[in-house]
């Protein structure tokens, strides 16, 4: 394959704080072949956001559009898109200068099977001065194929959108970033993909800096995870047809992921409305309770260590 045109995409909304740092880490980026988009999503800052996009003049596509959340930025990001791929920046993260030409050289290994590919690279994690911040994360690495990577992520942790490249047919054939959600659209996004076959590549070179700061809009919207990882299990259910097929691999890992992830009350509503005995015998269902009293009382202790030392 030759080498394709990258689309970095970055949609914003009051990000005046961190915009001009973000946009210069993607226009710094080694490989030549890219284009910087940068989406505002109905910034509200007296012009503060709009301003520093405008600074940099024709080194990037600056669109402006009504408030709509995240996604509806992003996928307008799609739509403008000239590039054959995606790589996602938030407007307060960075990417360092090799980001891209090191995913498009892992893409140039798998040759005629790319666009069947999705990619991850490392991560590290900085906060509001851009000083690194040490905490234990899951490393993962390797090839990971649609079903291993469906079960990872319901089943063990997200992968992060700024680490990623992704094919934008493969966006446009789950129908892009879901609208529907507002906190979790990034995970149902990866899910979709890896129902709809895509593989995945996950290399642990840290080329990708998540900022963590008070302003952070997930964190002010946080509320909303459980809420929507409900609703999502319970669409999860409907299109997998729990209620009528017979047993499957990701039919359990639905029930698995339920147990992990939701409290009793709506666990028991969950295995009730989708014929949850049916699928998991008596003494699995034992087990997984017990294992996700252990795993929510362990991931308490980690956020409140965690809390107390970057508070």
């Amino acid at each position: 394959m030759e080498r394709p045109l990258v689309s970095i995409v970055i949609p914003v909304y009051n990000g005046a704080d961190y915009l001009k740092e973000t946009i210069e880490s993607a226009l710094a980026q080694t490989y030549e072949r890219i284009e910087v988009l940068v989406i505002n999503d109905g910034s509200t800052d007296g012009g503060a956001t709009a301003e520093i996009a405008r600074s940099f003049g024709s080194r990037i596509r600056y669109y402006e559009k009504p408030n709509g959340g995240v996604s509806t930025a992003l996928n307008l990001g799609i739509d403008k898109m000239r590039g054959e791929w995606f790589s996602w920046l938030s407007h307060d993260d960075l990417y360092e200068p090799e980001k891209v030409n090191d995913q498009v050289e892992e893409l140039l290994k798998l040759g005629d099977q790319a666009e069947r590919y999705i990619l991850s690279c490392g991560t590290t994690l900085i906060d509001e001065a851009g000083a690194p911040i040490h905490r234990p994360r899951r490393q993962l690495k390797g090839a990971y194929t649609n079903e291993a990577m469906f079960d990872y992520l319901l089943l063990k942790a997200c992968l992060s959108g700024c680490a990623l490249l992704i094919p934008k047919r493969a966006l446009e054939q789950v129908g892009g970033f879901p609208t529907t959600y507002r906190y979790i659209q990034d995970w149902v996004c990866w899910v979709d993909l890896a129902l709809s076959g895509y593989q995945f590549k996950v290399t642990t070179a840290p080329h990708s800096k998540t900022r963590i700061h008070a302003k952070q809009q997930t964190k002010k919207i946080a509320d909303l995870a459980p809420i929507e990882t409900a609703r999502f299990f319970e669409q999860l259910f409907v299109r997998l047809d729990a209620t009528n097929s017979v047993t499957t691999p990701q039919i359990k890992t639905v029930f698995k992921a339920v147990y992990r992830s939701t409290d009793p009350e709506v666990r028991e509503d969950l295995l009730q409305r989708f014929d949850g005995p049916r699928h998991l015998s008596r003494m699995e269902q034992q087990r997984l309770n017990v294992s996700a009293a252990i795993y929510q009382r362990l991931l308490t202790f980690y956020r409140g260590m965690m809390n107390l030392r970057y508070r």
